[in-house]
């Protein structure tokens, strides 16, 4: 599957909060994975949900396909960008 998220996205800030419930450990993870890629937390939940997502629909649809037809459903591209 083609790599959808972009990797220029702008450094993270420390203040952003995290708007979900997470446990401290899952927190502590998604923080340190985020600061792997250098971006923010929410840049990187929101990418991976969306890496998933695109992941969901595309098996989805391979398995709506009528079984003696050939289909070549290609995976949503979703790009996370900066907001001004």
């Amino acid at each position: 599957m083609p790599e959808s998220a972009r990797q220029d996205l702008p450094a993270p800030r420390p203040d952003e909060p995290l708007a979900l419930p997470v446990t401290d450990e899952q927190d502590l993870v998604l923080r340190r994975a985020a600061a792997l890629v250098g971006w923010t937390v929410p840049q990187y939940v929101l990418c991976a949900a969306l890496d998933r997502a695109e992941r969901d629909i595309h098996e989805h649809a391979s398995q709506d396909a009528p079984p003696h037809t050939h289909t070549t459903t290609e995976p949503f591209l979703a790009f996370v960008l900066p907001v001004d």
